[in-house]
């Protein structure tokens, strides 16, 4: 089959490689119908630090749809329960970007985006930019009836956003801003306007095409870049509630902070190896800010 090789920093290749094969009873075998392209899949392109565990060459690929054509024989560990209601051949499914351990203390607690062993699809696993993959049983979601284009973002581009929106505990008729509203910050804002329709909502883009996109979307406060961000966003709408950063930016929480009421919360999702700019901890302190990391999605 083929499959793309991210060789190193900045390399790349097409090749043929073997087709995957069952190696556990819990094994899943999936034609991939569709694989879209994540902020982290260009990370990892131009070279990024990689999780324990990881190196190059890697197979990239972590938002993943398509088709069961094989699983392995057997329930697995009894801990896994039964195969009932797990996809079948033929079934369209979504995979999950992480397999985690299921029995450290932060599976243990619900936290499996936390597992310090969990494989990562695409970074310490190989990917879904390929004819083929293989992923545990366990990890595939049934997507059924959805377009394979947008199945294929649900579990990281969407899910990433849904557990980034709940960390940020926007009140039902509070101020929101998102920062770096490309790909996962436009699906906050969406799922916002579902979760809290009286919310006023607000974004900072950098490109023009990104901001006349978002002002079409008909928000309450669109941005170009974070030049003037504080004086044109206190006009505008205030004080916000909580801002979510996906900019990728390390000066970005800075300027979050700076538009933020007392006691606002900022909620980081970016993976950026650098440090952050947070100006002052007497100011996070003395304003009460609560500082949320979110890092990707469970299984639910």
């Amino acid at each position: 089959m083929k499959a793309l090789v991210y060789l190193g920093p900045s390399e790349k290749a097409l090749q043929d490689r073997p087709e995957p094969q069952i190696t556990a009873p819990t094994d899943a075998i999936v034609r991939v119908t569709k694989t879209t392209i994540c902020g982290t899949d260009l990370h990892l392109l131009h070279g990024m630090v990689l999780p324990p565990g990881a190196d190059y060459p890697v197979r990239p690929g972590h938002e993943v749809a398509g088709t069961v054509i094989e699983l392995g024989e057997g329930d697995g560990r009894a801990d896994e329960g039964t195969r009932a209601g797990w996809p079948q051949p033929g079934d369209a499914v979504v995979l999950h970007p992480l397999d985690p351990c299921g029995r450290c203390p932060a599976c243990r607690r619900g936290d499996e985006q936390h597992c310090p062993s969990a494989r990562v699809l695409g970074i310490s696993a190989p990917g879904g930019m390929a004819d083929e993959g293989l992923w545990p049983v366990r990890r595939l979601v049934d997507a059924t009836g959805l377009p394979p284009r947008q199945a294929a973002l649900l579990p990281d581009a969407v899910a990433t956003a849904w557990r980034a929106l709940r960390q940020a505990e926007v009140p039902a008729d509070g101020t929101l801003l998102v920062i770096g509203a490309g790909g996962v910050g436009t699906h906050v804002l969406e799922l916002a306007r579902l979760a809290a329709p009286s919310a006023r909502l607000g974004a900072v883009a950098r490109s023009e095409g990104t901001v006349a996109r978002l002002e079409h979307m008909g928000l309450d406060f669109v941005h170009r870049g974070t030049d003037g961000l504080r004086q044109a966003f206190r006009a505008a709408l205030g004080e916000a509630d909580a801002v979510i950063d996906f900019s990728g930016s390390a000066e970005s929480p800075r300027h979050a902070l700076r538009v933020l009421r007392s006691g606002g919360r900022l909620v980081l999702g970016s993976i950026v190896d650098e440090p952050a700019d947070l100006g002052t901890v007497t100011g996070l302190v003395t304003r009460g800010i609560p500082l949320v990391g979110s890092y990707s999605s469970s299984l639910a």
